[in-house]
């Protein structure tokens, strides 16, 4: 990646499971970052600023000002950011999923009026729509699988990678949301003022990709 005699190219890490590949694949590219130590914000490292952010907070960050983020493509559909998108990445794979306790599984067609517990309202909202079902959205912001468990909901949408959660709470996936992967994100006017260096790293990490990442 070309780097620029200017500004600093900035990027935002999402904190969680994403953070490890967000950094070897950067690292691969030739962008060796270090993360915030405790209680710092932000960490420089030669031409570049990293700030770690909450996972749904990526794309809101990009859309208002920093140049380059890395974020789940559940967050970005969910957050509805105006970012540019110019790859997936290769980690991070899993889904969004509808699940319900195993001893009361009916099809998504027949929830119409079911309380579903989750973090994605909007994309929930959106699927259920789209089968021209009705359903109270719960809004929680962790351990979605405790709902249904203490009749609060009667179902839940969240991601899933081995089900092992799940199981371990007596619930069964019913359909398929969305898949899920990593995305680069890049800020639409960081784009254009600095070009060069986007477009070399997006360069960079496709020939990783290509390599085998």
């Amino acid at each position: 990646m070309k780097r620029s005699n200017g500004s600093p190219v900035r990027f935002v890490l999402p904190k969680g499971r994403l953070l490890q590949g967000s950094l070897e694949v950067l690292k691969k590219a030739g962008i060796e970052l270090r993360v915030p130590a405790e209680r710092r914000l932000i960490e420089s490292v030669g031409n570049y600023e990293v700030l770690l952010a909450r996972a749904f907070d990526v794309p809101v960050y990009v859309e208002y000002g920093i140049d380059v983020g890395i974020s789940g493509s559940d967050v970005v559909e969910e957050r509805g950011s105006d970012v540019l998108i110019p790859l997936e990445l290769p980690f991070g794979k899993c889904r969004l999923s509808l699940a319900m306790p195993a001893e009361d599984t009916v099809e998504p067609e027949d929830m119409d009026g079911y309380r579903i517990a989750t973090k994605y309202p909007r994309i929930t909202r959106r699927f259920f729509a789209g089968l021209d079902v009705e359903v109270e959205i719960l809004k929680l912001h962790g351990s979605i699988e405790l709902a249904p468990k203490i009749g609060i909901a009667d179902a839940i949408v969240d991601i899933v990678e081995t089900g092992n959660t799940l199981r371990a709470n007596g619930l069964v996936e019913v359909e398929k949301v969305m898949d899920v992967s990593a995305l680069l994100l890049v800020n639409r006017i960081a784009q254009k003022t600095k070009f060069e260096e986007i477009n070399g790293l997006v360069f960079a990490i496709k020939e990783v990709i290509r390599d085998g990442f």
